[in-house]
């Protein structure tokens, strides 16, 4: 992949930059060939970084459901060098792609954006006044979410919750030095006209439509084209928060965005940290022209693949969590497998409490479970309609034996084999997969089925990110995939566990707290506890 030529036709227009009769638009995946703007080694391996920076990162859950909102915030730690970075919401049902912008960050900069429902149409919104450059540009914004993806036949409203609740991801697809020829990492003699297109001067980065279309729009054929309009291999050193609230209530739950790093090696606090690397440049341009090639190399979407795809990849797909950005993968195939294997577990525990009606202090939780590579290994297909939908796996995505595209795999071919399609769901088809869930009190009270204590009972949970409630009524107002579970006791904790086999999950438990005495509402965040 070190020379891919993915470059547009005539007449394409950089999405919302006003650069409408650009003959070409930046679409380069590969290996870069300069390497002095940086001292950093060839990436080596993928990894979950505890310190919360890297080249990639994920919020697990936005929502916009009834009167809860979403605030999150992209921070460039690097001091030196830009990024360009890809920011995709996905919905919560099947990772589908309902709206996503390229942000330039500048050395130090920082990004912030916040969700809501948009009153003209009942869909999620995404609004910002930072002053960072953005394709589509300033004017575009709020940007309304897209239910393009979604199943044609569902209703109006449905469509719309499922835009409103999903989870993000955020990926850093080059470096944007300061000087074309820098040295060391220090400095150079040649200036990056991109980096200077979006370096802030007293707080406002220049964001020109025609610095832009003089950077964006040339031929890409290999990764010299690329480090001559500015582009060269991400370097990570993202890090990001976000903050799920209730507008009414003022309760507000947050935490750190989960980073990936492309890394070289491990720290010296007894191999905790990957040391952050070079990956590869995965830059593709924000526009909906259909890419016109096969990007089985690019991308592991089963929806997407193939010479016939069930989709047709448009360059704003470009690139996903699959996208080959360690160095030392092959294709997207091995990149989702590992970000598989980095972010598996075999069970979630988390605390939880559920008061009953009329208490003092009514409290209640509920949990996110976010699956972001369900969608390499197997992907909704919706069909005409929802008897005719279908679960469809990624072939290539097998460790043993391969399965055709229509057969549902063994455990040892896709770690998603027990997954079912469920197509008589309100909100419209969703694969589902069996969770054993067991909870114990705080007084040693367990879970009891059958005569005996156990560890628990089987529930199916549908949806790549689900919502689980403990109370009568679910906290973050889930709409989309949400359970609810009768645990043993008002309080305690629990344990989602699969039956065999492991699962990438990430998530948290949000708790709610009313004080009646003083009319006081809070919110308690705790991320998932885990085993491998």
């Amino acid at each position: 992949m070190k020379k891919s030529i993915l470059a547009l036709g005539a007449a394409v227009a950089l999405g919302g930059l006003g650069v409408a009769g650009s003959a070409h638009a930046v679409a380069y995946f590969g290996a870069g060939n300069t390497v002095g703007h940086t001292t950093l080694a060839a990436s080596t391996a993928l990894s979950l970084n505890p310190g919360a920076t890297g080249h990639m990162l994920f919020t697990p859950y936005f929502t916009a459901q009834g009167n809860m909102g979403t605030l999150f915030n992209i921070t460039n730690t690097d001091l030196v060098r830009g990024k360009a970075v890809k920011v995709r919401f996905r919905g919560a049902a099947n990772s589908d792609d309902v709206l996503d912008f390229t942000v330039f960050l500048s050395p130090g900069d920082v990004w912030t954006g916040s969700v809501a429902k948009d009153a003209a149409t009942g869909r999620a919104a995404i609004s910002t006044s930072d002053k960072s450059c953005t394709i589509p540009d300033a004017t575009a914004f709020p940007g309304v979410f897209k239910t393009d993806r979604l199943a044609s036949y569902l209703a109006a409203d449905v469509k719309n919750a499922n835009v409103n609740e999903g989870y993000i991801e955020v990926l850093n697809m080059a470096d944007i030095p300061p000087f074309l020829d820098m040295v060391a990492g220090e400095g150079g003699t040649k200036a990056n006209p991109l980096f200077t297109n979006i370096k802030h001067k007293a707080g406002v980065a220049p964001c020109d439509n025609l610095a832009f279309q003089t950077v964006l729009s040339t031929d890409i054929v290999d990764a010299a084209g690329a480090e001559a309009a500015g582009l060269f291999e991400p370097t990570g050193g993202l890090m990001g928060s976000w903050a799920v609230f209730n507008q009414s209530e003022l309760a507000v739950y947050s935490g750190n965005q989960t980073a990936v790093v492309a890394h070289a090696g491990w720290g010296q606090d007894n191999a905790q940290t990957p040391l952050s690397a070079r990956g590869r440049i995965i830059f593709a341009p924000q526009v909906g022209s259909p890419v016109g090639v096969v990007v089985d190399g690019v991308t592991a979407d089963p929806l997407l693949r193939g010479a016939a795809p069930l989709i047709q990849p448009l360059w704003f797909d470009l690139p996903d969590m699959s996208t080959p950005l360690d160095q030392a993968v092959a294709g997207a195939i091995d990149q989702a497998r590992n970000l598989s294997t980095a972010l598996w577990r075999s069970a979630v525990y988390n605390d939880y409490v559920a008061t009953a009606a009329g208490a003092a202090v009514p409290m209640s939780t509920d949990w996110v479970v976010s699956q972001p590579t369900r969608r390499y290994h197997a992907a909704v297909n919706y069909g005409a309609s929802a008897s005719a939908s279908a679960l469809v796996w990624n072939a290539d995505m097998a460790n043993n034996a391969t399965p055709t595209t229509t057969t549902a795999p063994t455990l040892a071919q896709n770690m998603y084999a027990p997954l079912s399609l469920n197509k008589t769901l309100a909100m419209g088809p969703q694969a589902c997969i069996m969770l054993n869930f067991s909870s114990a009190g705080r007084e040693e009270q367990f879970q009891v089925a059958g005569g005996g204590f156990s560890p628990g009972v089987s529930l199916p949970n549908c949806g790549e990110v689900f919502t689980v409630s403990f109370g009568a009524t679910s906290v973050l107002q889930g709409a989309v995939t949400n359970t609810r579970v009768n645990p043993v006791s008002t309080e305690g904790w629990a344990r989602l566990a699969l039956g065999a086999g492991r699962l990438p999950m990430v998530g948290f438990a949000a708790t709610s707290i009313v004080n009646t005495a003083t009319n006081g509402n809070y919110g308690l965040t705790l991320p998932h506890r885990w085993v491998d």
